[in-house]
């Protein structure tokens, strides 16, 4: 093991300029993955695409950064790799990473994946399953890279010390790639539907018990994916279109999904999360869609469940805001996606001046719609019911910019590869009057967005 990492340095400002207009940014974007083992697309499409005006596009970074236990590794572009002990290796990355750069856009930093077992690094009682595909975190630092307005259709490069424009623009004027084969054969699932059963009885026990008052429990579908995974990418933009839409690359490792949910943001000092807590499908007509929509919102078992988890959300945002500030700017209202219907909520603070992007992330890490309430009680049930580690499923998948702003989205309609496995994992929020059949069935109309997206490529499903 070396000596502790130095942290990293930077000119005051990155520069900015315009690479093309009107160019297809997912055409681009479709060639850059062609050519980098690591590589990240971020969007915001669909009916909410408003979430965000710019699209990014980063490429071969730097520095990868990853933890696994206590241990930080640095990877050099060249290869070579540093390993540092740490007792807590978010920490280390905190203090490596510069977030002073004089910007208001987009200026580089570390892209990539939280797992949710990344939880042991914000709470030391917490020891949760490591995922067997997956690092407890894993960025790629990323020093330029590509940003479109979609306002104004412009794409703008923006460079440090290095520029790769010339590169670009020859990518930009060779030929459209087509996509490849991709063949996706079903596993089965990690849970059968009895033993799902059993699970949320002993959820509701725990409840009885006084342990919780909600608990969000799922499990996984298992798949082999062999070929062109952008592929699966391009589908779900078409089928899904979400407002957090992302294809995280680090070489075998990929998160392709559409989230509907922000986990957290912070722009220029506000802090912002929207929890989605309670579900229902989609109408076939504008009538049908408001009737269910009527109905959700008026389901007690739904509002109690969305009222908790406003709650909950509110205080992990209140322990990093200035007194005062915290403000559930809208309450209950409806996001619709292309396959179901979720109670949204908006909860805003301006952050503390003793605090960062790092420590105000890790403090509504990870969202309470994927664990329940009280969160760690609530997450230690999940790691006993649950048969292996979730990975980045539930964790957070965006980025932390140079400029002191962070982005992220909750990893939930995601297709998580690495090689040739892959999974998709949904959970239901079980409270005391929650019964099985009903979690089931809201697990089913969560997955059909993505199931869909998955369809044109399904080979003949197999028995688990």
């Amino acid at each position: 093991m070396s000596a502790g990492p130095q942290p990293f340095t930077l000119p005051r400002k990155p520069h900015y300029v315009t690479l093309a207009a009107d160019c297809d940014f997912f055409a681009l974007f479709q060639k850059i993955e062609r050519a980098f083992d690591n590589c990240y697309m971020l969007e915001s499409l669909g009916e909410d695409s408003h979430m965000a005006r710019h699209s990014i596009i980063g490429f071969d970074p730097e520095y990868l950064l990853y933890a696994n236990g206590q241990t930080l590794s640095i990877e050099h572009r060249d290869g070579g790799a540093e390993h540092h002990q740490s007792a807590n290796p978010y920490e280390l990355l905190r203090s490596l990473m510069p977030q002073n750069i004089i910007s208001r856009k987009y200026a580089g930093g570390l892209s990539g994946y939280l797992g949710y077992d990344a939880m042991q690094y914000f709470e030391p009682s917490l020891s949760l399953k490591a995922s067997d595909d997956f690092d407890t975190f894993r960025f790629g630092l990323y020093k330029d890279g590509l940003i479109l307005d979609k306002m104004t259709g412009e794409v703008t490069y923006f460079y440090y010390d290095h520029s790769r424009f010339e590169y670009l623009q020859g990518l930009i004027e060779s030929p459209e790639l087509a996509p490849g084969a991709l063949k996706i054969t079903a596993l089965g699932d990690t849970m059968t539907r009895e033993q799902h059963a059993q699970a949320v009885a002993k959820v509701k026990q725990d409840i009885v018990d006084g342990k919780v008052f909600q608990c969000e429990v799922g499990f996984k579908k298992r798949f082999r994916i062999e070929g062109d995974t952008l592929a699966l990418y391009g589908e779900l933009r078409r089928i899904n279109p979400s407002p957090q839409m992302y294809y995280v690359k680090f070489g075998g490792q990929r998160l392709i999904g559409a989230s509907p949910e922000l986990l957290f943001r912070l722009r220029q000092g506000e802090m912002e999360t929207f929890p989605l807590a309670g579900t229902t499908t989609r109408g076939k007509t504008p009538q049908e869609d408001t009737r269910l929509a009527r109905a959700l919102l008026n389901d007690p078992k739904e509002i109690a469940e969305h009222n908790m988890i406003v709650d909950l959300h509110r205080n992990d945002i209140g322990r990093v805001a200035r007194f005062g500030t915290v403000k559930v700017r809208s309450l209950m209202d409806i996001k619709r996606f292309s396959h179901v219907q979720h109670i949204s909520s908006e909860i805003v603070g301006i952050i503390d001046q003793n605090e960062d992007m790092f420590t105000a992330l890790a403090s509504n890490f990870p969202a309470g719609t994927l664990t329940g309430a009280p969160k760690i009680e609530a997450m230690k049930i999940i790691d006993a019911l649950e048969t292996d580690g979730r990975g980045p499923y539930g964790g957070a998948v965006g980025q932390f910019s140079f400029n002191g702003d962070c982005t992220f989205a909750i990893p939930i309609r995601t297709v998580f590869v690495n090689g040739e496995n892959a999974y998709v994992q949904t959970c239901g929020g079980n409270v005391f009057d929650s019964n099985a059949e009903d979690e089931y069935e809201e697990i089913r109309r969560k997955f059909a967005g993505t199931r869909k997206a998955l369809a044109p490529f399904m080979d003949t499903e197999r028995p688990a």
